[in-house]
């Protein structure tokens, strides 16, 4: 009944709205909070629950009972069928043409399939190939996580460092000197999936060997 926030790591609670209805599923994607509802179908917040906004263009019912995230793209799961948005829920259209027109309750991908957990009849699986605007985005997504080797290397004073992220997150790179002490930190910040090449410039830091480690 509602959503409820809390700053102190659940030690206690507050309320961030939506007292009246039903709340089935929550999703975060950078600085969206997604909330998926039996009576208000997808509401969509920029400021940490403060305030809410529908975000039901498209979609055929109000009943939304759970998300999955294709890199940008959001599914939803309804109660007859499953809608993809590719504009961070501004508009729906219905790719679940094919599953039986009944309680879709939910949904979890890889890097090859969708799957939704249908009411009554099972597991259902599609190729996220065969869904519109997506499929090079699916080919192009990484199997793990890779760390390369930077080049040049040695540098001065600027080196490639190249990584991959089969999923998307929160990434932190950082650069140790050579007895473990951080020198630098080179990103720290949510990423999607995907292919990355960052430049990192030694400029301020002395001649040595140095290491560097993503989290």
């Amino acid at each position: 009944s509602g959503i409820y926030r809390s700053t102190n790591n659940g030690y206690g609670w507050e309320s961030a709205g939506l007292a009246l209805d039903e709340i089935l599923d929550l999703a975060v994607q950078g600085n969206n909070l997604y909330a998926s509802t039996y009576k208000n179908g997808v509401l969509l917040s920029t400021n940490n629950g403060s305030d809410w906004t529908q975000m039901n263009e498209g979609l055929k019912s109000n009943i939304v009972n759970s998300f999955a995230f294709v890199r940008n793209n959001i599914i939803a799961a309804g109660d007859s069928s499953v809608f993809l948005s590719t504009n961070n829920g501004t508009n729906w259209t219905d790719i679940g043409n094919e599953l039986p027109k009944t309680n879709i309750l939910s949904l979890t991908t890889d890097t090859v399939y969708m799957y939704a957990g249908v009411h009554g009849t099972g597991v259902w699986k599609r190729r996220l190939s065969e869904i519109v605007n997506i499929s090079k985005e699916i080919r192009d997504l990484p199997q793990e996580f890779v760390l390369s080797q930077n080049y040049p290397n040695p540098f001065n004073p600027s080196t490639t460092i190249k990584y991959a992220l089969p999923k998307a997150g929160n990434v932190k790179l950082t650069i140790y000197n050579a007895i473990g002490s951080k020198a630098a930190t080179v990103i720290n910040e949510y990423k999607s999936a995907g292919n990355y090449s960052v430049q990192f410039n030694g400029s301020n830091l002395a001649s040595g060997i140095y290491l560097y480690r993503l989290e």
